[in-house]
């Protein structure tokens, strides 16, 4: 019995545990799921997620300076000579002294009039909240873009390896017949040379993919969150590389304008904070006022005397000179005008970046048409030329070129592929659509 229970036990771990494995584990790992990793375990959304939670607190703390203040206050004092802790009330109730004294009291201060301060702190906290906002939907953009980049760059490297792996496979095929032709006598030794060449360099070409795809799988890993040192085996990717589909009507109708983005609402928001800065130091140069009112109990000890007074008023407090104010006050004054030059610069460079992906987006689909039609001819002049070899009519040097023709034609059209996806990326971006990706 005691076996049995071990037994469903272990069976009931490992059924568990095959629900708890990631949803790539079997059949690869998808964009849409790398996406979702990414925006739930990457440290750059933690960190924006917590800026954001950190300013909300902000403001409360601001509009927590409306409210009264209570304080307990505690004060002991010993001196060499008896001291009056306790003025004099009249002629007929003495002042009462003593070396050794203390008092015991609590301190209501309410805040009357602070220049405007309090009320633009508030203000100040809202937008630097808004501000860490923006901040957080720019940082998950830039998390969607890189990710996708990346896993459309390890679909590629992972392509041309497999391409690169069959030309292996192809070449030591050939070096083994063309060998066989040498010691025959059919082929000269500079033909059995070329054949060695040509493997030795596709070789080193298959050991730069593996470094890129470790690179990139890494970079991959470390969007979503995960451990990206060595050791952690490579990715399967469940998606293909392909030409993705071009933006319906309705998407199209959907983009918003570039006065929407983020970059552009943040450099708004970074005059209107330069602003609050510049009226929160102008008013310290106006007077604050406070209700105060206290209830205290003052000991004496030598000779023993306690005595309890309770007291209320008005501090008022009027700046009369401060230099640092004044250059403090030019200092906002400067960077308000720096934050309205900054919010031009973020309006031309987003219109600017709306510019070059639309051309790129319609560069590199032109690429991918050229592309094609060159790995047709490509795949076909290889195959006249080993057809022309095969029959003794073709030299090894035209077949070899046919080869590395076609090749590089493979590594072209991927290249223009690949384009193309990180152009309808940055297209995306630019036009504020990235969340398409997560549908």
């Amino acid at each position: 019995m005691k076996a049995d229970r071990i037994i469903r036990t272990i069976a009931f771990f490992l059924i568990a545990l095959s629900l708890a494995l990631p949803a790539f584990a079997d059949e690869g790992l998808t964009l849409k799921y790398a996406l979702s990793q990414a925006l739930e375990r990457n440290p750059l959304m933690t960190e924006a997620r917590l800026g954001v939670d950190a300013s909300k607190e902000g403001i409360s703390s601001s509009r927590g300076k409306h409210w009264p203040k209570l304080s307990l206050n505690l004060d002991y004092n010993q001196r060499q000579d008896p001291f009056p802790y306790i003025p004099a009330q009249s002629t007929t109730i003495p002042a009462r002294f003593s070396d050794e004294y203390a008092s015991l009291g609590l301190l209501l201060a309410l805040p009357l009039y602070q220049g405007g301060q309090t009320v633009t702190n508030v203000k100040l906290s809202t937008v630097r909240r808004d501000l860490q906002q923006l901040s957080q939907a720019q940082s998950k953009n830039e998390l969607i873009a890189n990710t996708v980049n990346s896993y459309n760059k390890l679909l590629q490297l992972q392509n041309l390896k497999a391409a690169s792996d069959a030309t292996l496979k192809a070449l030591d095929t050939q070096l083994t017949n063309s060998r066989l032709l040498f010691d025959v006598g059919r082929i000269a030794r500079v033909d059995l040379l070329k054949v060695d060449v040509q493997l030795a360099n596709e070789r080193q070409r298959a050991l730069s993919f593996d470094e890129a795809i470790a690179t990139t799988g890494a970079t991959l890993r470390f969007l979503m969150g995960d451990n990206p040192s060595p050791g952690g085996g490579q990715l399967r990717l469940a998606d293909t590389l392909s030409m993705p589909k071009e933006a319906t009507a309705a998407e199209i109708g959907a983009v918003k304008p570039w006065s929407s983005r983020p970059e552009y609402q943040a450099a708004m928001l970074g005059v209107k904070e330069s602003e609050l800065s510049r009226r929160l130091t102008f008013g310290r140069f106006l007077p604050t006022v406070n209700a105060v009112a206290g209830y205290s109990d003052q000991f004496g000890f030598t000779p023993s005397h306690s005595e309890t007074i309770w007291y209320f008023g008005l501090q008022a407090t009027v700046p009369l000179f401060e230099r640092s104010l004044y250059a403090d006050f030019r200092r906002d004054t400067i960077l308000k005008e720096k934050s309205a030059a900054r919010q031009r610069v973020v309006e031309q460079q987003l219109r600017l970046d709306l510019t070059v992906a639309d051309a790129a987006l319609r560069e590199s689909a032109n690429r991918i048409i050229t592309a094609r039609q060159a790995i047709e001819q490509a795949h076909e002049s290889f195959r006249i030329e080993q057809e022309k070899y095969g029959a003794g009519a073709g030299t090894m040097s035209d077949m070899l070129l046919a080869q590395s023709a076609d090749m590089t034609a493979e590594a072209n059209l991927s290249q223009a592929i690949f384009d193309y996806n990180a152009a309808q990326v940055s297209w995306r971006k630019a036009n504020g659509t990235l969340e398409e990706y997560l549908k």
